[in-house]
């Protein structure tokens, strides 16, 4: 399955991994891309909105999953500091 395939309401598979809080499966998905620039695949995919104008960070903050939320902040963050 592609990482950027969406659902009816525009939810990823990175959605899907944080709904179950499986932080190994949001870290091997997010690690699986380029993470090179703010253009990148990573940075895209953290910060794909779903219909309802969620993002995964916002997702993660709003399904109470504080440890995906703090490690899709640092790494939104990183590649926005390095990009």
């Amino acid at each position: 399955m592609s990482h950027f395939k969406q659902d009816d309401i525009g939810r990823t598979v990175l959605f899907y991994a944080i709904a179950k809080d499986d932080i190994d499966e949001v870290e091997s998905i997010i690690f699986g891309l380029s993470g090179t620039g703010l253009g990148g695949q990573r940075a895209a995919l953290i910060k794909h909105q779903d219909h309802m104008g969620l993002n995964a960070i916002d997702y993660a903050v709003k399904m109470e999953r504080k440890e995906i939320e703090n490690l899709l902040t640092a790494q939104l963050g990183r590649l926005e500091y390095f990009g």
